[in-house]
């Protein structure tokens, strides 16, 4: 008897559920691609000190057998950037020549084109809001 008090008795006191936030659709259109080999991976981040080094919070891998690729993310409304990168040779990892310079395709989203270093999160930032966002980006 006592239990179903003192369950009774929490259960008024925690209130209404909490109700997960809404999704929106983040839609990344991916073109420029030249060679129907490997795959393309995008990753969408969160803002972050050391984009786009820090862990993405949803990435997807699609093979490539057209020049343009379409990928949709559910995610809460607010600020992300989105990184992306052919992986020509599948090998896994985008290589780099000298000095770390990407040697595969790549872009951001806003079509940041870093000259020196990698972007900021800032250069690459885009708002999601309550409804479906698309962005299109170009490979460089």
């Amino acid at each position: 008897m006592l239990f179903f008090q003192l369950l009774a008795c929490y259960v008024s006191l925690s209130g209404p559920p909490v109700q997960a936030p809404a999704k929106s659709s983040l839609t990344v259109d991916v073109h420029n691609i030249k060679e129907l080999s490997g795959n393309i991976s995008v990753a969408v981040f969160k803002p972050c000190e050391k984009f786009p080094d820090c862990k993405p919070v949803d990435g997807k891998r699609i093979d490539v057998k057209k020049n343009r690729i379409q990928v949709s993310f559910d995610v809460e409304p607010g600020e992300y950037a989105v990184a992306v990168y052919h992986d020509v040779n599948d090998n896994g990892k985008l290589d780099k020549k000298l000095f770390g310079i990407p040697k595969e395709p790549y872009g951001f989203s806003n079509n940041y084109r870093p000259l020196v270093s990698a972007p900021s999160f800032k250069d690459c930032r885009i708002s999601v809001g309550t409804g479906d966002t698309a962005i299109s980006i170009k490979l460089l």
